[in-house]
């Protein structure tokens, strides 16, 4: 039996976890925070998360079915269906339950320390580390800063609202919330110039202002290789959206196929669809930072006037050489 330890009790660790749950490896999360899904976000979840795992009920907010997108505070898409596009979910709730049903233990803190694995300063016995700590683990430059206001502000349940500017690269959300709405914003650009953007979208009574970094950077090579990385730690975060829980997922259901099938995992990653569509996204956001201002109008313009349908495939991370020519044209290829 192969002890694996695990640390990070975010989306990323706890699915390595679930999926390996039964196997020849017993795994151990240790979480070093007193409890799961502390970082802030907009929990959003796009379709396909169910394809890995369940999503139970009780911690779903609600099924997106539209969106409104909007430049410079003018209206350019509001589109909504029947078909469920994704979920808002209460990403705490979600973990727990997830966290139930495997070895959890929070207020645990690992490090590799002479060749030895330490928790909480005591050594334990463990094969093998997988780091699945999330933005925690790197430097600034890997990740950019997002904010955002929890307020009692109704929408739609069923909208989520995606709001662009002409000068910033990075967009402003509204997202529902179990009591109100999640208003917020990320981007390249920092903290007061964004909270100044953010005034022209709050809404409603404030109940709590919250700040994290977000990881932008792409599949971070140099961890890879090693291949003891999962998740945001190892980049897993779509980098034109900003979403980062279902790819974290799909990077732990690799991880463990690899675990088990004793299979290398940096190549069985670099073999996914994900990593080439995480690359993707890290190129067009890279690609807008070095020729600045006039680039960022351009990719903005481009994406607003793509079919919302390809957009969706592109934010979804599911699409294709021909789909990114029907967007960029030679621009990413």
């Amino acid at each position: 039996m192969m002890e694996l330890a695990i640390a990070g009790g975010g989306p990323a660790g706890i699915s390595l976890a679930y999926f390996l749950r039964g196997s020849k490896i017993n795994a151990t999360v240790y979480e070093g925070l007193s409890d799961v899904g502390l970082k802030p976000c907009a929990w959003g979840v796009m379709k396909g998360i169910e394809d890995y795992l369940p999503i139970p009920k009780e911690a779903i907010i609600s099924e997106i079915k539209g969106f409104r997108i909007y430049l410079d505070g003018k209206l350019l898409y509001d589109i909504k269906g029947r078909e469920i596009l994704g979920y808002i979910v209460n990403k705490p709730k979600f973990l727990r339950i997830l966290g139930e049903k495997v070895d959890l233990r929070l207020n645990s803190k690992v490090v590799e320390k002479d060749g030895k694995i330490l928790v909480n300063d005591k050594e334990i016995e463990a094969d093998k580390v997988i780091y699945a700590n999330g933005h925690y683990s790197f430097k600034g430059d890997y990740a950019i800063p997002a904010i955002q206001y929890i307020t009692d502000y109704k929408i739609d349940p069923e909208i989520v609202e995606m709001y662009f500017f002409s000068d910033l690269l990075g967009y402003g959300w509204i997202f529902p919330e179990e009591d109100g709405s999640k208003i917020g914003i990320g981007g390249y650009a920092d903290v007061n110039f964004l909270k100044e953007r953010l005034k022209s979208l709050v809404k409603g009574k404030i109940k709590a202002f919250q700040g994290a970094k977000v990881a932008d950077y792409g599949v971070i090579e140099d961890r890879l290789s090693k291949g003891n990385y999962i998740g945001e730690a190892l980049g897993t975060v779509y980098a034109v959206t900003g979403e980062g829980i279902r790819p974290s997922i799909i990077s732990a259901k690799i991880m463990a196929d690899s675990l088990l099938n004793n299979k290398d995992f940096s190549k069985e990653f670099k073999k996914s669809k994900l990593y080439w569509s995480l690359q993707i996204h890290a190129k067009v956001i890279r690609d807008s930072k070095k020729k600045g201002a006039q680039s960022i109008k351009g990719l903005e313009r481009v994406l607003l006037k793509t079919p919302p349908e390809l957009v969706l495939k592109f934010a979804l991370g599911d699409f294709t050489k021909i789909d990114l020519l029907k967007i960029f044209g030679r621009m990413i290829i």
